[in-house]
């Protein structure tokens, strides 16, 4: 595979009189990435940076050919533009949707589009891809937890993102569930071609999923990569 992830990540932030430093570089052509290190470190900063949900001071980040965000050349792109895949620890379902609803949503046109017969067949197939079908109608507080995470995988899925984010995916997961998940992300990764970078404190993830890991530490008291 070749270099497909060039970030340099730089970043401060002040809280409460105190002040963070978080200064990552990753260059790499592996196609699974886990972030591993203490808590509170900042791996979940890597994604947010990458899904533009926070802006980097300097730095930047590529994807294969797509610039997300060059500081130098002042590039950059919104969240919808990026074509990130980012599951959050809760999923972040839309309660007032189905489950259909929730699949389609990305492919809506404003905020109050509607889905269209095409984009309601699109969200079946993913639906019935992770065998959700049946719940079409049903809504998310109405599913059990490893059936909500299904139906956020479904939803990045449709949208055919260029990677997939995990931010420790797993966690809140009872161990049978959780290995039925990690064979789940592992199938998604497969058919969609796509690369992942995954934040997890759990060996058996990274095994799972065949992804090499990268660590963060504190030196001099900034965050960096350090192995």
């Amino acid at each position: 595979m070749p270099l497909w992830c060039d970030l340099d990540v730089r970043k401060s932030l002040h809280t409460a009189g105190r002040t963070f430093e978080f200064d990552v570089q990753l260059q790499t052509d592996v196609p699974r990435i886990a972030l591993m290190g203490p808590s509170g470190i900042g791996k979940t900063m890597v994604l947010q940076a990458i899904a533009g949900l926070i802006r980097p001071d300097a730095g930047h980040i590529r994807l294969s050919e797509h610039v997300l965000f060059s500081a130098a050349d002042r590039v950059s792109l919104a969240p919808q533009e990026r074509r990130v895949g980012y599951l959050f620890q809760n999923y972040a379902l839309l309660p007032h949707l189905t489950a259909l609803s929730n699949v389609g949503f990305g492919l809506r046109r404003g905020a109050w589009g509607f889905l269209t017969r095409s984009q309601k067949d699109q969200a079946m197939y993913w639906l019935e891809k992770f065998q959700l079908g049946h719940l079409a109608g049903q809504y998310p507080h109405t599913l059990s937890g490893g059936q909500q995470q299904r139906l956020a995988l479904a939803r990045l899925a449709i949208l055919k993102p260029r990677v997939l984010l995990l931010d420790e995916p797993f966690s809140a997961l009872d161990p049978h569930l959780r290995q039925s998940m990690r064979e789940e992300v592992a199938r998604l990764l497969h058919d969609l071609h796509i690369p992942l970078i995954m934040v997890s404190h759990d060996e058996e993830d990274r095994v799972a999923l065949d992804a090499e890991v990268v660590r963060l530490g504190q030196v001099n008291g900034r965050t960096v990569r350090v192995s």
